[in-house]
């Protein structure tokens, strides 16, 4: 993987992902009213400067008491890429034994289940550029409209590693 991926972290919190003490705790931001998280949980990362370019004019102040840390994948990485909006689709019948496009609107946004799964699976998800725009506006496909840009999240904590503060 040669893309360039970065984690944005507290402050506080630096030097013990530097040191291997991961943390890892729910984005209360993204959690709306419903209960469960829209986006599974771990080490958001982005891919060549994708959030960056977001929050620059979007959400400036977040970056506020933050710092940027370089991260490093394991080459052995069992990560799902979602390279279409078809390839999600199978991938949560698949796991879930539903179809995303019959559920009902409050079930599209809670996907504790298929996030759960999706872990037993895999050690991270990749929802690459192309698919994200292309959809992230579709009403009737709500998944990826809770993503800010293309990302990766990797929660085993095994296959990644954090190197100096670039930023």
């Amino acid at each position: 993987m040669k893309q360039k991926l970065t984690h944005w972290i507290d402050k506080s919190l630096k030097n013990k992902i530097l040191q291997g003490q991961f943390t890892q705790k729910i984005n209360e931001e993204t959690s709306l009213l419903i209960i469960e998280p829209l986006k599974p949980e771990g080490f958001w990362l982005s891919v060549n400067g994708s959030w960056e370019r977001w929050i620059e004019g979007n959400w400036d102040s977040w970056l506020i008491g933050k710092v940027c840390l370089r991260a490093i994948i394991a080459k052995d990485i069992n990560i799902f890429i979602i390279e279409s909006k078809e390839q999600f689709l199978r991938e949560f019948k698949e796991l879930t034994g539903k179809d995303y496009m019959k559920l009902g609107t409050v079930e599209k946004w809670r996907l504790s289940d298929f996030h759960r799964k999706l872990k037993e699976k895999y050690d991270g998800v990749w929802l690459k550029e192309d698919p994200f725009y292309k959809h992230r506006l579709n009403i009737d496909f709500p998944y990826f409209y809770s993503w800010d840009c293309e990302s990766i999240c990797v929660w085993n904590k095994d296959k990644i590693k954090f190197t100096e503060k670039i930023k």
